[in-house]
């Protein structure tokens, strides 16, 4: 949802799996001369037209924003190591929380140091609530279509889930505001379609909000975080 306003999973895809999105805002940059940037992100392989292009590891984020040369677009994907999720044996060793916290700072402060803070828009979101309850009932809007991976999967809710977290980080972005509208992972697209007037992939982000309301252009610009 984060790369194509869609996607052809409801679980996490497994090795080998052939599934492919045809269109992707990864391909909407590079039609308008756009550059971008995978950062240690997986679900680029199942992207047509895409595969490993423009992919790096985590690490290589905070040397590029050092030295002032991010693409357009970055996508940063946090290793195992520093995975606030919590312990699981099947995946290796993996961090926590605190660790993961420091992780996202380093990123920030990295780009601070770049140069580049004037000139950006950070989201720091999560792909999972962190929980198992959300008193706050998600709004039913597509069903699973497909029997797969189980039979049991089709017609159950696929949008909306529970509730993350997402921060806006700018010199732009309004100051201690809490947005009160319906955002998604899709919003980010939007988003990035509404900044480069890229056209909308899917009838997905078209209908989706673009974040807008998280900032305000006619202020003076905030600082760069201490």
């Amino acid at each position: 949802m984060l790369i194509a306003a869609d996607s052809p999973f409801i679980d996490n895809p497994k090795p080998g799996d052939s599934s492919r999105i045809s269109s992707s805002l990864p391909l909407s940059l590079e039609a308008r001369k756009l550059t971008w940037g995978n950062y240690g992100g997986y679900a680029f392989e199942y992207l047509s037209g895409v595969g490993r292009r423009n992919k790096f590891t985590s690490n290589q984020f905070a040397k590029d924003a050092l030295a002032g040369k991010l693409p357009s677009v970055s996508w940063v994907l946090a290793t195992t190591q520093f995975d606030e999720h919590p312990q699981d044996p099947g995946r290796g060793p993996m961090g926590n929380v605190t660790t993961g916290m420091q992780w996202t700072v380093d990123q920030v402060n990295a780009i601070v140091k770049g140069g580049l803070w004037p000139r950006v828009a950070i989201f720091l979101t999560w792909d999972c609530w962190g929980g198992w309850y959300d008193h706050v009932d998600p709004p039913n809007v597509e069903a699973w279509k497909l029997a797969t991976p189980q039979p049991s999967y089709m017609g159950t809710q696929f949008r909306y889930g529970s509730r993350v977290g997402c921060l806006v980080l700018s010199p732009f972005a309004r100051s201690g505001y809490i947005s009160k509208k319906l955002h998604s992972h899709v919003s980010l697209v939007r988003f990035c379609e509404s900044v480069f007037g890229l056209p909308a992939l899917n009838q997905t982000d078209a209908q989706a909000d673009d974040m807008s309301d998280c900032f305000d252009f006619k202020r003076s610009p905030a600082p760069p975080p201490p």
